[in-house]
């Protein structure tokens, strides 16, 4: 009877014991995934620490350098260089590579009076200065933009219409382009309605399958070949 009540006691221990090591496993597990946890949250942190610093330093650059061209406009307006500024202003933000980089209600101002007083002073009115008036950047106040259109509105009407009329020429040269054009893979028809037109002679090979032509073209030195109505060669 005593020694059943050893073994019981025995066994009873050695589950006591077998449960104490299951819950340090259990235990070193979750120290383990908590610490792991905690270096992968704290790489993360790091990761954004360095980007958010590393953005910090290029917003930095940029607002920098903002600054210095606002300081060269103030410069340049103090010397009465009012084009030079207008100039600079355009380099700086509306053709400038950086497009990061935008004016300050600062430079924004200055190059509105930069403009004012330079067209205050002009006599005649150009190309350059119709430029300023259709930038699609904003930055020109309606004021501005007013003054001149009435200042100028004779020699602004003659430019519009100069540019209107080049436009046009331009759109007639790409069209007369078009029509002297021969490519492969063009009916007949086709190369007839180009300048092009009829040409100096056609000579004919006809077979029970298909037909060939050349055309020959002596204005051009060209000779067209084609099979069963399609341009398949171009030849000198």
């Amino acid at each position: 009877m005593q020694e059943n009540q050893v073994d019981v006691v025995k066994v009873n221990n050695q589950y006591n014991k077998f449960i104490i090591l299951i819950l340090c496993l259990f235990t070193l597990v979750g120290c383990t995934n908590q610490e792991t946890t905690k270096k992968l949250e704290e790489k993360e942190e790091s990761i954004e620490t360095k980007q958010t610093e590393e953005i910090s330093v290029e917003d930095q650059k940029r607002q920098e350098k903002a600054k210095n061209i606002e300081k060269n406009m103030i410069k340049l307006i103090d010397e009465e260089s009012y084009l030079d500024v207008i100039s600079y202003y355009k380099e700086s933000f509306i053709q400038s590579p950086d497009l990061e980089i935008r004016p300050t209600d600062k430079t924004i101002e200055l190059y509105n009076l930069a403009v004012q007083r330079y067209y205050e002073k002009a006599e005649t009115f150009g190309p350059f200065g119709y430029e300023i008036l259709t930038l699609d950047n904003g930055d020109l106040s309606e004021n501005v933009k007013s003054f001149i259109y009435q200042k100028f509105s004779t020699d602004i009407e003659e430019l519009e219409a100069s540019i209107k009329k080049e436009k046009a020429e331009k759109e007639a040269r790409k069209i007369e382009k078009a029509k002297n054009r021969i490519y492969i893979g063009m009916t007949k028809e086709q190369v007839l309605d180009t300048n092009w037109g009829e040409p100096d002679d056609i000579n004919r090979t006809i077979t029970a399958s298909h037909q060939s032509e050349q055309w020959v073209y002596s204005d051009y030195g060209k000779y067209l070949y084609f099979e069963d109505g399609i341009l398949v060669k171009i030849q000198d």
